[in-house]
């Protein structure tokens, strides 16, 4: 008894507990652990990737080797998902080819989220002339047809896989600027830029060590979402003959190949098109769950 009444008073005499003060990223992922569609989408994207790179270097067959008595051949102990038109095993093509569309996705994501961030950046902070011009430049490129475009410059060049990513970038950056400048309109009008200003920071410091970092959550989510709108777009110009030229293995030219065999040997077809849905699905997850995470307002 004694020892109860102890211990009661100095639960008394350390009064009540504090409160636990989470900072916003600490905040951001509670509410993302939350979020079971994400969650599920980053082990998704976790496990996929891990398939791509892992079965690169496992698999005993070459993507380009053919095999002339396994044309067509059903999936067996030798080939998992058997072989294509041409005898290659299909399950070594989905591999590299998986590399190569994951390769194009996020490197257009990343290089068009680089490009936004700045064009929305400079339009946003310095405003007037700036930022009509920027605008009417995002505008124009809004106006551009994507599919029709990049469908001829794909025939007219042949693309590598390096210039795809530049030519998907150059059309898909604008819903990263316009996002920024949003942004950036609020973010130059509060206490924290004037004071900067105050003390004499250039504008180059107050835009990369102030307004930036407060901005790229936002530029995450934008990057996330844009990864799937990529590898859509890379496979179904690669399917359309006008992306990654064979023999070089993508998801999007194995659909195209698996063309004259989808009745003989679905798999052809099947493979690559749930490897692209799979791919862009956990993206997509993974995206709402970011969006939720970092916006307060949205996850209520």
């Amino acid at each position: 008894m004694s020892l109860f009444m102890s211990r009661k008073k100095k639960a008394e005499n350390m009064g009540p507990a504090e409160p636990l003060v989470r900072t916003p990223s600490q905040q951001a992922w509670l509410r993302f652990r939350k979020n079971k569609l994400a969650i599920t989408g980053a082990g998704m994207l976790i496990v996929l990737v891990l398939f791509v790179l892992v079965g690169c270097l496992v698999t005993p067959y070459d993507p380009d080797m053919v095999d002339l008595m396994a044309i067509r051949g059903k999936p067996s102990a030798s080939h998992w998902l058997g072989c294509d038109d041409l005898g290659r095993d299909l399950l070594t093509r989905l591999l590299f080819g998986g590399r190569i569309s994951l390769a194009v996705g996020l490197a257009s994501a990343l290089l068009s989220m680089t490009l936004g961030a700045f064009i929305g950046a400079i339009s946003g902070f310095f405003g007037g002339w700036i930022d009509s011009l920027m605008m009417q430049l995002t505008d124009l490129v809004l106006t551009i047809p994507a599919l029709p475009l990049l469908m001829v410059m794909g025939a007219v060049f042949k693309p590598s896989p390096m210039f795809l990513v530049v030519m998907i970038s150059a059309l898909n950056w604008t819903k990263t600027a316009r996002l920024v400048r949003s942004r950036f309109l609020t973010l130059r009008t509060l206490d924290y830029t004037k004071a900067a200003r105050a003390i004499g920071a250039k504008d180059g410091r107050i835009i990369l060590h102030h307004l930036l970092p407060n901005s790229l959550g936002a530029i995450i989510v934008t990057a996330t979402l844009s990864v799937g709108r990529s590898i859509i777009m890379e496979s179904t110009l690669s399917y359309l003959g006008c992306g990654i030229n064979p023999p070089t293995a993508s998801w999007g030219n194995m659909l195209q190949g698996a063309q004259s065999t989808m009745t003989t040997a679905p798999l052809t077809a099947i493979a690559p098109g749930a490897m692209i849905l799979l791919t862009v699905l956990a993206f997509n997850f993974l995206g709402d769950g970011l969006d939720d995470a970092i916006d307060p307002k949205r996850s209520r």
